[in-house]
């Protein structure tokens, strides 16, 4: 069954919930990939902040939302080196805002271009889903 996965960023500074897993990026690449931070500044333990909501959806109308946050812990974000690969801790409130985060790498990984503003990328086989 056919999937596609849209991302959308947000303004709210969290996503809530909990870690969830992690990804290795640069400041750089997460903006190009989803546009500014939604928090950029001296937080709790973090420097910066992206909050990204999602839709998966197939072609049977069956749809999953969620939202994952992508944070610097610990202050790990170097502000004098954007293109610094450091891990940034996945945020969120159930196991697939990993997995959409994890897919959103790699999606980046292949294109080099922004994942969002009402772009539509389709999710492989291997990589789907629960809906």
């Amino acid at each position: 069954m056919a999937q596609t996965i849209q991302f959308i960023p947000c303004t709210e500074t969290s996503a809530g919930g909990s870690k969830r897993g992690s990804i290795f990026a640069s400041a750089y690449d997460l903006e190009t990939m989803f546009g500014e931070p939604a928090f950029c500044g001296k937080g709790d333990k973090i420097t910066t902040e992206f909050c990204i909501d999602y839709q998966i959806s197939d072609d049977e109308g069956d749809a999953l939302y969620g939202t994952f946050a992508l944070y610097d812990w610990h202050y790990g974000r170097n502000f004098g080196n954007d293109y610094e690969t450091i891990e940034w801790n996945v945020g969120g409130k159930k196991f697939d805002d990993s997995l959409a985060a994890d897919f959103a790498l790699k999606l980046f990984k292949e294109s080099g271009d922004s994942l969002v503003f009402a772009k539509l990328h389709d999710v492989p086989e291997e990589d789907e889903f629960y809906l």
